[in-house]
């Protein structure tokens, strides 16, 4: 195809000078649409530059972005006839950056959002996956580079130390780069957490300390000469940020994966690499399927989450996280029991000759699958009782009379926030945000977030059931129907709600349900039940069933 390609570079050239110049007439009216909301996953397509090698040889491009969130794909082709034609393909993302875009963009757009929610104790996952040779990584080593810039410079709000660990996954094996590489385990705990056992972490206090490091992990990195690239990245380089606040010790922990894969290669790139190196693209390519099928699933979950009270059944969800080694260290971002929520982005690296649009495509194609569409549903009406049916004026009229007086100013706490955004914000910047309010003090503002959470905690039963029970209550003829005693086992121990607590005791067993009190004959059920205690004593106790 090559020098079928320089024989007709003039036709191919032509025409597609003629597809984009048709596609930007068009790219005007596209460029009206809304841009909706970030969500927790984000797909971004970037094209690198010609090299110089490419632009000698006489290459075009063949991969140019069409808008915002399009690429298109020109590959020529040769008719049965022998005469020459291009086959034009799109693929939609979430952003598409062309080679006038610099990694300061992307980071602006996208990476700098990342690092504040890490700073303030969110969760963070960025991988750059693309072709040997597509400029992966240059843009994980820039967008590393402004990540420590933003972390060391000071002017992030409050202390924090942070702490970092460069290492790689090769195969089934785990290499320190900070440390020799030193061969890392990696283990499962007790609460389900994957523990790197063995890895050396550094505490840098300086961007130079920090930025030194990732150039000595780099250059602890395993590389190989290929068809494509002289130096091919031929493992994972996964680099961990923690961010610890010393404000409080309650609250949780940032984490910042930046990972840059493997370059992926076709059948075509190997048939002269020995048998140990073919071995290697197996397991390159096996771990980037399983990755692909990792991040679908953890965004199905979520969709069949957010959807569940509409569903009669959810369906179950696998996530292959324990196939590969990658995704058992990458498991955090993955795990649907994490409690902290988890912003992840997908960078493609696209290499934009024409000669190479067939392993793009093959990116392009990857890139897509990560999105996955979310089903058009009828959101969910204003409940008092749901935080995450809240709006922004719904947060403020909450926080006005759930807050004490003098109330704390809802404009400083929430000032565009949503039900469900104010639920993901962790304690601290929730407490940072009420103490701007002045006279506010730390208790009282622990108190109202605890109130909202025992809320959003409790409202997740209402969410499990089908929306127009919530909507409607239950009716006159549900309350005064007598309910059945058998939810209770005799047996079963329960702590008393404090109003109902008398004379100390605070715990009871189940014996049997009091089917001769008069209350039973009002629809009302109680309980015979026996204190927990040295000198138990039997009693009635009139609790809901």
């Amino acid at each position: 195809m090559d020098s079928f390609y320089y024989e007709n570079k003039d036709y191919f050239d032509q025409r597609i000078q003629q597809v984009e110049s048709s596609s930007r007439a068009s790219q005007a009216i596209r460029n009206f649409e809304t841009l909706a909301e970030a969500p927790d996953t984000a797909v971004y397509a970037r094209i690198r530059p010609l090299t110089e090698r490419e632009i000698e040889e006489s290459h075009i491009r063949g991969v140019l972005p069409d808008s915002f969130n399009v690429a298109s794909v020109h590959e020529p082709r040769r008719k049965v006839n022998g005469k020459p034609d291009l086959n034009s393909s799109s693929f939609t993302v979430d952003e598409v950056y062309g080679p006038d875009k610099s990694t300061r963009d992307i980071y602006d757009d996208r990476v700098q959002e990342l690092t504040k929610w890490v700073w303030d104790g969110g969760m963070s996952l960025l991988l750059a996956y693309g072709r040997t040779g597509s400029g992966k990584t240059f843009t994980v080593t820039g967008l590393e580079k402004l990540v420590v810039e933003e972390l060391m410079d000071g002017k992030l709000a409050g202390v924090r130390e942070v702490h970092v660990c460069i290492f790689e996954v090769t195969g089934n094996n785990l290499y320190d780069l900070l440390n020799d590489r030193v061969q890392v385990s990696i283990m499962e705990d007790a609460f389900g957490s994957m523990q790197l056992v063995g890895i050396l972490e550094k505490n840098p206090t300086t961007s130079d300390e920090f930025l030194n490091l990732i150039e000595t992990a780099k250059a602890q990195r395993s590389v190989a000469s290929t068809a494509r690239n002289d130096e091919s990245s031929r493992s994972h380089s996964v680099c961990r940020v923690r961010i610890v606040t010393k404000e409080t010790t309650s609250s949780q922990e940032g984490s910042f994966l930046l990972v840059d894969l493997a370059g992926s290669e076709a059948s075509a790139d190997t048939q002269h690499h020995s048998r140990e190196r073919m071995a290697e693209t197996r397991e390159i390519n096996k771990s980037l399927t399983i990755l692909k099928d990792c991040i679908r699933a953890r965004a199905l979950w979520s969709i069949s989450q957010a959807d569940a009270a509409t569903q009669k059944h959810q369906k179950h969800v696998h996530i292959p996280f324990r196939s590969s080694k990658l995704t058992q260290v990458l498991k955090s971002a993955f795990d649907v029991k994490n409690t902290q929520t988890y912003k992840t982005l997908v960078i493609a690296c696209i290499a934009p000759s024409i000669l190479d649009v067939a392993h793009s495509k093959n990116t392009l194609r990857y890139a897509e699958t990560l999105k996955v569409p979310v089903p058009k549903s009828k959101p969910r009406p204003f409940d008092k009782r749901i935080p995450t049916t809240w709006t922004n004026d719904h947060v403020k009229e909450w926080v006005k009379k759930n807050s004490g007086k003098p109330p704390i100013n809802p404009l400083k706490l929430a000032p565009k926030e949503s039900g469900i955004e104010m639920c993901r914000l962790n304690e601290d910047e929730f407490c940072r945000r009420a103490l701007l309010t002045p006279g506010v003090e730390l208790e009282r503002a622990k108190l109202l977030y605890f109130k909202l959470w025992t809320l959003h905690i409790d409202s997740r039963a209402l969410l499990s059931r089908p929306q127009a029970i919530i909507e409607t209550g239950p009716t006159d003829t549900t309350l005064n129907r007598p309910q059945k005693a058998k939810t209770i086992k005799p047996g079963s121990f329960f702590q008393l709600d404090t109003e109902d607590i008398e004379d100390g005791i605070e715990i009871v067993m189940a014996m049997g349900p009091d089917i001769i009190s008069q209350k039973s004959k009002k629809g009302e059920f109680g309980y015979i039940c026996a204190v927990v205690g040295s000198s138990a004593t039997a009693f009635e106790s009139n609790m809901p069933i």
